[in-house]
């Protein structure tokens, strides 16, 4: 059985988003040292930030805007370079994360910066919305407001979704304060998980609950990542950082890539220091998100 196991571990890679356009792709064996680049996704890919792949793995690129061109969502089918479907429709002013459910719904976590018609949960001003597509649908079936304005940077904050198909969305209010909530499957409503000491605005699940944040560390010293139980308000422990984390994955088994500007961190599951990094060629590019899947 183990070299079944291994043989199926050496094929998933790890997918990076680069905001110079392109989606980078990697070994997600964090015992491979020094993983050369496998491959580069260019088409549908004009700004990348975040980066999702689903239970088929299709791999989903949510684009910002970029000069005149607008926001725009692609999907590319397993081992494939050119997306077979983009969504442009509905993606508010500022998408920045997307997640999808087990049943294909697809949820985009944006920020709308328009003041003219501000979220009435909200004050005046950007507001954080969670955008959400039924299965194959290019437009939305639902736009969720977030509780809380969005305003630091008029950036989305990452999307995490659970075993049991919870979908969590973090909501960056400023420069110290970052809300995580969480939407039930077919529900509209939103819960605020009321966090303490959140970490940072990017998320994500593993397969026991443990929900990870790690981003900005506002007024604490130095860069972490906070990991709360399942259930839990306080962390149980924080990993210490040297570099700002602008995504995090984390697979089922709690192995967690923590994806820097110019690299990815990857911890073996429980593990405080990186067993290994990923250099996602500094000077060419500033890598924001990773997502696991096959190739």
């Amino acid at each position: 059985m183990a070299p079944a196991a291994k043989a199926k571990t050496s094929k998933r890679v790890l997918f990076v988003s680069n905001l110079d356009g392109g989606i980078r792709i990697y070994s997600a064996d964090i015992h491979k040292k020094n993983p050369p680049l496998l491959g580069t996704i260019t088409s549908g890919a004009s700004r990348p930030e975040g980066v999702w792949v689903d239970s088929r793995d299709t791999l989903y690129v949510m684009n910002a805007s970029s000069g005149s061109q607008g926001p725009s969502l692609s999907e590319y089918k397993r081992g494939a370079t050119e997306p077979f479907r983009t969504i442009i429709t509905g993606l508010l002013d500022n998408p920045g994360a997307v997640a999808v459910g087990n049943d294909g719904t697809v949820y985009v976590n944006s920020v709308s910066d328009s003041e003219t018609a501000p979220s009435p949960l909200s004050q005046d001003g950007p507001t954080g919305a969670v955008v959400v597509y039924a299965p194959g649908k290019t437009t939305p079936k639902a736009t969720i407001d977030l509780p809380q304005a969005a305003e630091y940077g008029l950036t989305a904050g990452g999307m995490a979704i659970d075993k049991q198909g919870n979908v969590y969305a973090a909501n960056e209010g400023n420069a110290s304060v970052v809300n995580v909530f969480k939407i039930v499957p077919g529900s509209l409503q939103v819960t605020d998980l009321a966090l303490k000491d959140p970490g940072g605005e990017a998320i994500a699940v593993d397969g026991s609950g443990n929900l990870y944040t790690g981003g900005f560390a506002g007024g604490y010293s130095g860069y972490f990542i906070a990991v709360y139980a399942l259930g839990a308000t306080s962390p149980s422990r924080t990993i210490s950082l040297g570099f700002q984390t602008y995504g995090i994955t984390a697979a089922s088994n709690g192995t967690l890539y923590v994806v820097a500007n110019n690299e990815v961190a990857e911890y073996a599951p429980g593990a405080s220091e990186p067993i290994n990094t990923i250099g996602t060629l500094y000077g060419e590019t500033f890598t924001f998100d990773a997502a696991i899947g096959s190739q």
